[in-house]
């Protein structure tokens, strides 16, 4: 099975961390359950406090649109997507498997 990894770059809105960590956690709870999620980390730049990275890993590309199409996906990301500036990004990488080269 192919891995892949979600890379999401935001732009949190000053004053908005706490509802944002918050919210976060409402959702990694909710995608913990999904089925093919393996984990996730998120992080804020050392250098620019706004800006933080989301990662989450899946078991494959399948997973992950599964996890979007949920019915309730859009409405549990909305409390986090308000904590956020438009200037975002979002992209889905396959992970090579290094033991296989």
């Amino acid at each position: 099975m192919e891995r892949v990894r979600v890379i999401r770059l935001l732009h949190v809105r000053e004053g908005r961390e706490a509802d944002f960590v918050a919210s976060y956690e409402g959702v990694l709870e909710r995608a913990a359950r999904s089925p093919g999620h393996l984990g996730e980390q998120l992080g804020r730049s050392i250098d620019h406090p706004t800006r933080w990275l989301l990662t989450s890993e899946w078991d494959s590309l399948e997973s992950v649109e599964q996890w979007r199409a949920d019915p309730d996906h859009q409405a549990l990301v909305a409390p986090m997507n308000d904590c956020l500036h438009d200037d975002r990004w979002t992209a889905v990488f396959r992970i090579r498997d290094t033991a296989a080269t």
